[in-house]
């Protein structure tokens, strides 16, 4: 069956069944498509990569010592050869002249005259080793020669001027004349005349005859020489291969495997490579465990002993794994401590590092088979539940962490009652991925912190929108703050006795382009989070004191302005310069600025609260409890703050006009107030039954809709400029807080103001 044709990236792992390749051999087609790939990544750096890779290689390194051996070796064997050769050339050559020139001489000595020795050379010259034999006499004239036009011719004459020239010297007998050609060799040697002279006779001995065999003897030697090395070179080679180049690569695979398998040595256990292998695996061994003592050590939380984020995450996907195939379902839980950086300040870290080492124990005596702990921050704790039937059974686990942790202990001296809060996910009803779990359950713990302590918070989807919500708000509060977005409403307060309009608070609303008026409370609690929260109240204070300025500017009656300020507002240091140089800057005299604060948040850090509220006193600032009754605060500090006004919370108001008990609270505010000297006043009022109410109960000051709604400042300033005397300008109201005449104050208690 063909496969069919498959491309991947650059060309890499391709079966090529293209129809030009139909045909072609399988190593063929392998060879295209290596090239192929090698292109696509880049054919010369990959071809360079692999030539440098293979020259560095130590068998090639050896291989290219073999061959230059080898080499050497042939080389050695022809030179020794063919200098041998030479020598028994010029050995065989000279001990035939010498012979023949002896012999030669002999007979020609014996010879009666020319004709004698022109018989003697034409027998020697009819041989096939002599070529050319003459005899020349004392007066250089040619006797006998086996040329017959060279007899009785003078020396001089003859046409070879290089045999002229030889014939012409007086020569060492018997030794051989300089020759280009090397098939002839020219000897002569003196000899006796019959005449009694000394002549010269001159013969040329054919050696190519001569040297054929020995030519034959020297190309044999130099075969089985030659031959003799490369096989030398080739078994050194394999012995070499044998011995050191394959315990070598051995141990280069065993090094670049990390030590993954076991190195066998070749040559016995106290080999040099076995014993550089034992290093290597020591080594080895050493780093693994020092790679596994670190993975271990960045995985867990050195302090408590438990996993850390990375170790949950991890187990997490492990066990959603698990849980997809069994079809389970998850549970995640995140437990944060309650006011922990409270007991490191006061307490000390030595004594937060206790509280957390017993938290982790304890996470670790509730946990299940098959449940995970790990702590995932300072103060923050996961713990992984398996096998629960459903989301009940993980928020029951999550209350028992709860209860469990909450049980009293002793530090020291020091007896303590720990509280948590819990965020809970569940898998995969909210989600499938790690990430995605830890981030529900984080915002689940985020709902479960504004609830409060020993809050257990299941994550629900509205949590994700309104965190989406935030992260839209706090994008759009930071061009909100570059563009001025915001505009203050004014809301009137006025005293219930005499019906004149005592003040205003200040409310801030954000004009966003797209959202329209946005409330304060979805904006100011991402301001605080957000750093945001100090510009927003220099902007509030700042605009408050100017349009101040411009009604009393105007004409306008006198009123204060409450500005709300926030817990972090009342923790800067530099929050009296502030306001002391909005003042100034604005020409406000200083009663007619008042600031508000909840209940809740003075009771934070009171010794700090307590100095700020009490510079900002001495300035002539005004200085109002907004919330009193909602924050259980401690009559011992109300006492100590220089309050001027507190604001009954809404929440008692509303139930005011309860028959049984809705005014007792109401009552007891108002008459804790008066004998503190600090005037009371009730917001939230709706209607002219609660108003009635509050001025019986000996209520000063009253805000609501009933009195006036929050109003833009140019709408604020209609409302002021309609006010008869600086009384409220609806006679319903006027009337209703005229019923009675006005009891002297020194009667309820006077302001503090």
């Amino acid at each position: 069956m063909e496969r069919a044709v498959t491309h991947r990236d650059a060309g890499r792992d391709r079966d090529v069944a293209s129809p030009e390749d139909v045909g072609l051999p399988s190593d063929f087609r392998a060879w295209r498509a290596e090239s192929a790939d090698m292109f696509a990544r880049g054919w010369f750096g990959a071809y360079m990569a692999q030539v440098s890779s293979t020259f560095l290689a130590i068998r090639f390194k050896v291989f290219a010592l073999m061959t230059v051996v080898g080499t050497t070796l042939v080389l050695m064997s022809g030179f020794f050869v063919f200098h041998l050769y030479s020598a028994q050339v010029e050995s065989l050559i000279r001990a035939r002249a010498i012979g023949l020139g002896e012999v030669l001489g002999n007979s020609v000595k014996r010879a009666r005259g020319p004709a004698d020795l022109q018989f003697i050379v034409d027998a020697i010259s009819n041989t096939p080793r002599i070529g050319l034999v003459t005899i020349i006499d004392a007066d250089n004239n040619v006797v006998a020669s086996s040329q017959s036009a060279w007899r009785g011719v003078p020396v001089a004459a003859l046409p070879d001027q290089a045999l002229r020239d030889e014939f012409m010297r007086k020569p060492e007998s018997g030794k051989r004349l300089d020759r280009a050609d090397t098939d002839a060799a020219d000897f002569m040697v003196l000899v006796t005349l019959p005449t009694g002279d000394v002549g010269k006779l001159f013969f040329r001995l054919n050696v190519s005859a001569a040297m054929t065999g020995l030519q034959q003897t020297a190309w044999s030697i130099l075969v089985w020489l030659a031959a003799s090395a490369v096989v030398a070179v080739l078994m050194l080679s394999l012995l070499i291969q044998r011995v050191l180049i394959a315990p070598i690569e051995t141990l280069r695979a065993y090094a670049e495997r990390r030590g993954a398998a076991k190195f066998v040595p070749s040559r016995g256990p106290r080999d040099e490579i076995a014993i550089v292998a034992a290093a290597l695996t020591e080594a080895f061994e050493a780093t693994s465990e020092n790679e596994t003592r670190l993975a271990d050590l960045a995985r867990t939380d050195s302090l408590t002993g438990l996993g850390n984020r990375s170790h949950f995450k991890s187990r997490l996907a492990h066990v959603l794994g698990q849980a997809e195939v069994d079809g389970g379902t998850v549970g995640v839980v995140i437990l944060n401590l309650d006011k922990f950086k409270d007991i490191n300040d006061t307490l000390g870290h030595d004594s937060g590092d206790v509280i957390l080492q017993r938290t982790a124990e304890i996470l670790k005596n509730c946990q299940r088979k098959g449940d995970a702990v790990a702590r995932l921050g300072a103060d923050e704790f996961g713990v992984i539940l398996t096998g629960i039937a459903g989301p009940e059974e993980a928020v029951e686990y999550a209350n028992r962490f709860i209860r469990a942790v909450g049980v009293p202990f002793r530090i020291g001296a020091h007896e303590l009652h720990q509280t948590a809060c819990v965020g809970l996910t569940i898998y995969p009803q909210d989600g499938r991925d790690p990430d995605v779990l830890m981030k529900n359950a984080d915002l689940a713990l985020s709902r479960a912190k504004l609830e409060g302590a020993s809050a257990c918070i299941l994550y629900r989807h509205e949590l994700h929108l309104r965190a989406m919500e935030r992260n839209s708000i706090e994008r759009d509060l930071r061009v909100a703050l570059a563009q001025k977005q915001f505009v203050l409403f004014y809301q009137p307060k006025v005293d219930i006795r005499t019906g004149r309009i005592s003040g205003a608070e200040a409310l801030i609303r954000w004009q966003h382009p797209e959202r329209g008026l946005v409330a304060p409370d979805l904006f100011i609690p991402v301001a605080e989070r957000c750093g945001f929260i100090a510009e927003v109240t220099k902007w509030v204070l700042d605009e408050a004191c100017r349009q101040n300025r411009a009604w009393q500017d105007a004409g306008l009656p006198k009123v204060g302005v409450a500005v709300n300020v926030s817990a972090v507002d009342l923790r800067r240091p530099d929050l009296t310069d502030i306001v002391a140089n909005t003042l100034v800057r604005h020409a406000i005299s200083p009663q007619y600025l008042e600031l508000e604060v909840t209940e809740s948040m003075v009771m934070r850090d009171v010794d700090v609260v307590i100095g700020t509220l009490r510079r900002l006193r001495s300035l002539g600032v005004g200085i109002g409890i907004d919330d009193f009754g909602t924050g259980y605060s401690s009559l011992a500090y109300l006492k100590r703050f220089p309050v001027k006004r507190l604001k009954i919370d809404r929440s008692f108001v509303r139930d005011i006009a309860d028959l049984r008990d809705g005014k007792v609270i109401p009552k007891v505010i108002i008459d804790l107030a008066h004998s503190l000297s600090v005037n009371v006043l009730a917001e939230g009022v709706e209607d002219a039954a609660q108003l009635e109410i509050l001025r019986n109960l000996g209520c000063d000051e009253a805000q609501g809709y009933f009195l006036g709604r929050p109003m833009p400042a140019a709408e604020f300033e209609l409302f002021l400029r309609h006010a008869p005397n600086g009384l409220h300008p609806d006679a319903a109201i006027r009337e209703a807080t005229a019923v009675v005449p006005s009891t002297p104050r020194a009667l309820r208690g006077g302001s503090a103001a």
